[in-house]
């Protein structure tokens, strides 16, 4: 029998689940680690515990083509960010945790470089519209700190490790569908060759065209690497080990394109919606040629590095 008053620290570092009961006497799970506090009213129990919700990976609306591509639904990539200035968007982003945005390391270092401040950038979430009209259902948030990967050379042809990290200067809430995280993977070296991908961005809808003001995606099967290296060896770029390479491989006429850069490559882990972002938009020889499919970074490569400048930040890894 336990007082009410007793408190017990208990040591849970192996717990996983609770049950928990809700007022309709329906019970639901809750996973938990170290760090938290849970209080259960019948024992007065507190536990340390996680305070990192469970993931919701799942895209929030979605009814049954860049560059050949359609609108996304409003809420079905809310993970998607537009990085822009005072004037004009220049890159697309990924939430990954409440202060944390991915990019490709090229799109910020091409923005500092042209003698923008670092306090002009800011992210734009929530919204499917690229206008600098901003609704009630987005946030404009500006940016903090500018985290490029250390082995990312602006004079390197091939734009290896084209990964940044970018700090908002505040915390952002999930309490909203237009506003969540997304998920990455959990582990390195992963084969996505095979997967139908989903690209999105606010950029030219063809080679040479104008930008998108609505966000748009569309679907490109990932093609194995030593296909697309092969063709890129010709034109004497490296697709690399940090790179994957997806797009129609013969027909081309989809793809990302220009202004989509930075922005995410996701597929459907489980065929179900569970939607995965495994790869950031880079570069390509054109936009949808055929026999050049466009070349994205390899997040599955850099999961520790994430983690590693991220701090306590909880990540939404599968």
């Amino acid at each position: 029998m336990f007082l009410a008053s007793a408190i017990v620290f208990v040591n849970v570092i192996m717990i996983q689940s609770l049950q928990m009961p809700t007022a309709e006497g329906l019970f639901i799970n809750r996973q938990f680690s170290e760090t938290d506090i849970l209080e259960t009213p019948q024992r007065s129990i507190r536990t340390i515990v996680s305070k990192c919700p469970t993931c919701d990976c799942r895209i929030n609306t979605r009814k049954k083509r860049i560059v050949g591509g359609i609108e996304a639904e409003q809420n079905e990539f809310p993970w998607m960010a537009a990085l822009s200035d005072l004037f004009r968007l220049h890159c697309g982003a990924t939430l990954i945790t409440k202060q944390h945005l991915l990019t490709a390391a090229h799109c910020v270092d091409e923005i500092t470089a042209t003698g923008i401040k670092l306090g002009r950038i800011k992210a734009l979430l929530g919204e499917n519209i690229q206008e600098l009209t901003y609704g009630i259902s987005n946030k404009t948030v500006r940016i903090k700190e500018i985290i490029l990967h250390p082995g990312y050379d602006r004079e390197d042809p091939n734009s290896d490790n084209d990964i940044a990290i970018l700090k908002l200067d505040r915390t952002i809430s999930f309490n909203t569908p237009q506003i969540q995280p997304a998920c990455l993977p959990s582990s390195e070296n992963q084969d996505y060759a095979g997967y139908i991908g989903t690209v999105i961005g606010w950029g030219h809808t063809k080679e040479r065209g104008q930008r998108s003001k609505m966000l748009r995606k569309v679907k490109v099967p990932i093609v194995p690497t030593k296909y697309c290296r092969i063709n890129y060896s010709y034109l004497s770029y490296s697709v690399t080990d940090n790179m994957m390479c997806a797009g129609y491989y013969y027909s081309g006429g989809r793809n990302s394109c220009h202004g989509d850069s930075g922005g995410p490559l996701q597929i459907n882990r489980d065929g179900l919606g569970t939607m995965e972002v495994v790869g950031i938009v880079s570069w390509s020889n054109g936009c949808g040629r055929p026999y050049y499919p466009g070349v994205y970074t390899r997040i599955d490569r850099y999961i520790g590095w994430i983690r590693d400048n991220i701090g306590e930040e909880c990540l939404c890894e599968i």
